[in-house]
């Protein structure tokens, strides 16, 4: 849940922003917005307590306000000065308010400053808690005042410190400081777009929230019972097993090299799996194998649509059924004039001399055709919908009706149309019987009924066209169809790219699993060859070797051509490769970014800089335990395992020969032995130790990372 506990709603000081000023109004529109559950109204040196009551009433079914300020105190060193916020417990909202007036009723807001002793002395009896600035939050608290802090108000756990931003907030948290961030909002129309922090555990009062921080177990035991646990079996090796609750939420085992980690996880992930849960896994051992399968076209249908291609089986089934269909042979022409007198009774039958009658095609042959087919196809569509939904039942039956005589009339036209057709076909076909018979009782030939040059066009023609057609679909320009895949810091958005493209000269084997390419270029090429050649003498020979082609190697269609690749490429269309540990990267991304109901991570920082996963990659695991997922990360790394503040800690240890397995959160700072529950160590000192190296070596790096800020 998100928590505001620096938030101004007044300009109280001269140097104050205006946009500080807020109306009831849109201090709720802009609450909701921000999906903020607690904030606590802190003004400079100023408690209102009757605009605190406006605003609290205003948003009490969508957010707790409490009361707070924000006050100028004087260092130690009487040098320097610092903030320091305090945030009381609204039941006692007028306790507070009656310390606020007694510190400054009748003073200066703009010039007033009191010593850390002046102020707790004030607020010693309240129920309050305290968060100085700290470190590059200027003005910002020295070392040596958030000690005495401490010790003025007698309780560590009431003690918070707020740095400026995420960053230095998640190197404070992954030590034993209690750290908290506020809006300190300036301009109450970007308030949504500020910095919150987020409470991993719910809590629903400021009682709540302080036993929260003081990591009271019972409360932390009933916060964490707000998500029910899988009980599930962890083997660290096939002989061990150990009994785990894993949460709907962030589970991490963290511990020494050699314990068994990664064997956990895996038993884990079989175990879910097998219980019939969707899970993401992402190993990073196995990355390099797991991306090669990435870009595998295994599985993916080579769709002759994304290509917007026909599949053309008719024109390789006419190619495989063609035969030639020669034109009359002059001989033909010789015996006729050559036997013409040998028969007085055939010289009078003047049917032998008629030649065919040519089909002449209307200008509406073709059309009659299409459209009758496409009435057909039209009426089915309609029929197929549930038109009373749409209009009334007259109208549904006259549109039917319409319909029907519009097929009708189109079926009579097409009619007529085949009945000449083959009204000339049936006379042409009298003709050839009636001169067969006369030439068969007769010493005579009959006048050939035609030269044979418009069939032998009409036959090549075909050819050509069937030809044609295939060769122009080989020729379609390719698709690639992208996914995104993830970001690449410098590079941007990567894509998986799946091309799609006719076999061409720049095609590769892989594109082609199923078929020999060097047998696709053979037939191919035949093609090419019968289309230039389609007039010639041996075109037959041509066609019989693309027949044999085809055949032994089942090609009935332009389906086999359509090859298949993917590439990783960049948002500007160019081919990548990407590095080992770049193909981590966005593996992991996909993995995080899949809909699942778990995910199992192993060492996810491999390879990677501690930014990227602190910036990019904890951010979606958190998000992902916001949802309820069952998210179980093996790491050694302390912006995983610490600030991700999981539901579940696993930590395995090896010492004196026993390997020892402890259970425990962040939240009551424990990690028990599964095997001996007296057996208790602090999940702090661990997690600093085990992740960060030691705690010496946390304070080296912390200092590091400040020296760069200032």
């Amino acid at each position: 849940m998100k928590i505001d506990l620096h938030c101004h709603t007044l300009k109280t000081k001269k140097g104050d922003n205006k946009g500080r000023n807020v109306t009831p109004e849109m201090f709720k529109t802009k609450i909701e917005l921000a999906d903020v559950k607690v904030v606590a109204i802190t003004n400079h040196n100023c408690f209102d307590i009757f605009q605190y009551s406006v605003l609290r009433d205003k948003v009490k079914d969508i957010c707790q306000v409490w009361p707070g300020i924000e006050i100028d105190v004087q260092s130690t060193d009487s040098k320097n000065r610092f903030h320091l916020i305090i945030v009381s417990n609204p039941d006692d909202v007028e306790v507070f308010n009656n310390h606020v007036k007694h510190l400054f009723d009748g003073k200066d807001i703009d010039n007033c400053i009191y010593t850390l002793e002046e102020i707790c002395g004030e607020f010693k009896d309240s129920d309050s808690i305290y968060v100085p600035h700290f470190h590059n939050k200027i003005p910002a608290i020295s070392e040596d005042d958030r000690s005495k802090l401490i010790s003025l108000v007698g309780d560590k756990a009431r003690v918070f410190i707020e740095p400026r931003d995420h960053r230095t907030l998640g190197v404070l948290a992954n030590n034993n400081f209690n750290v908290m961030i506020g809006s300190d909002v300036k301009d109450w129309t970007k308030y949504e777009d500020c910095t919150f922090a987020e409470l991993r555990l719910p809590i629903g009062s400021f009682s709540e929230f302080l036993l929260l921080s003081k990591r009271d177990s019972s409360v932390v035991k009933t916060l964490l019972g707000n998500k029910t646990p899988l009980t599930m079996t962890g083997k660290p090796h096939p002989s061990v097993n150990i009994k785990l609750s894993i949460y709907p939420d962030v589970n991490i085992i963290f511990g020494q090299k050699g314990t068994g980690k990664t064997e956990i996880l895996k038993s884990l992930y079989e175990e879910m799996l097998k219980s019939g849960k969707n899970c993401k896994k992402y190993f990073a051992s196995e990355r390099s194998e797991d991306f090669s399968s990435f870009l595998s076209i295994k599985g993916i249908d080579a769709d002759l649509e994304k290509v917007q291609v026909d599949s053309c089986e008719k024109e390789f089934e006419s190619i495989k059924s063609w035969t030639d269909c020669n034109p009359t042979a002059f001989s033909g022409y010789v015996s006729w004039i050559d036997t013409r007198g040998n028969s007085n009774n055939k010289s009078r039958m003047k049917i032998t001399e008629a030649v065919h009658e040519v089909f002449s095609k209307d200008k509406f042959y073709d059309i009659h055709k299409k459209d009758k087919k496409n009435i057909s196809e039209a009426i089915d569509k309609i029929e197929s919908i549930a038109l009373e939904h749409y209009i009334p039942f007259e109208d549904t039956v006259h549109l039917l009706k319409l319909l029907s005589h519009l097929q009708e009339m189109i079926n009579e036209k097409r009619k007529l149309d085949v009945i000449e057709e083959e009204a000339i076909r049936l006379t042409n076909k009298s003709i050839d019987l009636i001169k067969t018979l006369a030439d068969r009782n007769s010493d005579t030939v009959s006048r050939p009924s035609s030269t044979g040059l418009i069939s032998f066009a009409e036959c090549r023609l075909r050819l050509y066209k069937s030809v044609k057609k295939i060769l122009d679909s080989m020729s379609k320009p390719e698709y690639n169809e992208r996914s995104l895949i993830g970001t690449l810091e410098d590079k941007g958005n990567i894509y998986i790219n799946n091309k799609y493209r006719m076999y061409c000269n720049e095609s590769k084997t892989d594109e082609f699993p199923d078929y020999s390419i060097r047998k696709l270029k053979q037939i191919q090429e035949l093609l090419k060859t019968i289309a230039d050649n389609v007039f010639t003498e041996n075109i037959a020979l041509e066609i019989d070797k693309l027949n044999e082609l085809c055949n032994s190697n089942n090609v009935l269609s332009l389906k086999p051509f359509l090859g298949v690749s993917k590439q990783v490429i960049t948002e500007d269309g160019a081919v990548y490769s990407p590095s080992n540990g770049e193909k981590g990267i966005l593996l992991l991304q996909q993995a995080l970014k899949e809909d699942a109901d778990a995910y199992f991570l192993d060492e996810p920082e491999l390879g990677m800089g501690n930014s990227y996963i602190d910036t990019d990659i904890r951010p979606l695991i958190s998000n992902l335990g916001k949802q309820r997922k069952f998210v179980v990360v093996a790491t050694h790394n302390a912006n995983i395992a610490v600030r991700t503040l999981p539901y579940l800690s696993i930590f395995r240890v090896h010492e004196n020969g026993e390997y020892k397995t402890y259970v425990g959160n962040p939240f009551d700072d424990k990690l028990i032995n599964v095997s001996n529950d007296t057996d208790v160590r602090s999940w702090t000192e661990e997690s600093l130790h085990s992740l960060e190296g030691s705690k010496e070596a946390f304070y080296e790096r912390r200092d590091i990372y400040e020296s760069k800020d200032n």
